[in-house]
């Protein structure tokens, strides 16, 4: 079972700051199960899923929470699983457009 999280829920898992810990993190979980979730729900192509593309980790700076960042159907546009480091848990995933979010 997957979970959408609204934008004030996935909000509340940042941080003051989020670390880019992408080539130094360890996976506390496997999130390939979720992911292939995600892909029979169309939300995740099939090649991020088949090559196990993580394009992004960051972190919050209490370590908390992993945002896996996983490659969209778009440019600037990702899944975030949201990975919960204290109970080991995924809380969910986002769909984060960093266009529109950001203006990209």
């Amino acid at each position: 079972m997957t979970t959408e999280l609204t934008e004030e829920e996935f909000k509340s898992t940042f941080g003051n700051r989020m670390i880019d810990v992408t080539e130094s993190a360890e996976p506390v979980l496997d999130i390939w199960p979720y992911v292939k979730q995600l892909n029979e729900q169309g939300i995740i192509a099939d090649s991020i899923l088949n090559d196990e593309q993580v394009e992004y980790v960051y972190r919050t700076g209490l370590s908390t929470f992993d945002h896996v960042l996983l490659s969209g159907s778009k440019s600037n546009q990702y899944v975030a699983v949201v990975v919960d480091l204290n109970s080991c848990e995924i809380t969910g995933h986002y769909l984060l457009d960093l266009n529109s979010e950001y203006g990209l």
